[in-house]
C-alpha cells in the first residue's frame, strides 16, 4: 500500500510516517518508481510505535529498543524489566499529580474561605 492508504490504516499523518521512515522505525519497500510501499507488517509496526509512545516511551527510546531487538532479540526478562521501569516512572508521575491535586484543593479551600490566613504554597520537592 502507498503512503496515503498506510496513513489511513494507521491513523498517522503522512509527515509522521515520513519522520518514522527517516528515523528508521518504518522500513517501506521502495520500487523502481521510487514510491514507498508499506505492507501489513509495517502497519503492525506503526501501531506498536504508537502504543509504545502512549506508554511513555520516547522515539529515541523506541529507536534504541528497536535496534537492540533487531540486533540480538529481546528476552522476556528484558521485556518485563522495561515494563517495570515504566511502571516505576508512572508511579512517580502519579505521586507528583497527587501532590499537585492536594495543593490545588488547599488553594481552592483557601480562596473559598476568603483568602484568610497564609496562602498555600506548592513545593515541587514535596508535592504539597
Amino acid at each position: 500500500m502507498l503512503i496515503a492508504e498506510f496513513a489511513r490504516a494507521t491513523g498517522l499523518s503522512r509527515d509522521t510516517i515520513r519522520f518514522y521512515v527517516r528515523r528508521g522505525l518504518l522500513r517501506p519497500l521502495v520500487g523502481a518508481n521510487r514510491y514507498q510501499s508499506f505492507d501489513a507488517g509495517q502497519v503492525e509496526r506503526a501501531l506498536i510505535i504508537r502504543n509504545a509512545q502512549a506508554l511513555g516511551f520516547t522515539l529515541k527510546e523506541i529507536t534504541a529498543l528497536d535496534a537492540e531487538y533487531n540486533l540480538k532479540g529481546m528476552s522476556m526478562e528484558r521485556k518485563i524489566g522495561l515494563m517495570l521501569e515504566r511502571v516505576a516512572q508512572v508511579d512517580e508521575q502519579l505521586a507528583r499529580l497527587r501532590g499537585m491535586r492536594r495543593y490545588l484543593m488547599k488553594k481552592v479551600a483557601w480562596m473559598k474561605a476568603g483568602e484568610i490566613g497564609p496562602e498555600p504554597v506548592y513545593s515541587l520537592a514535596s508535592g504539597r
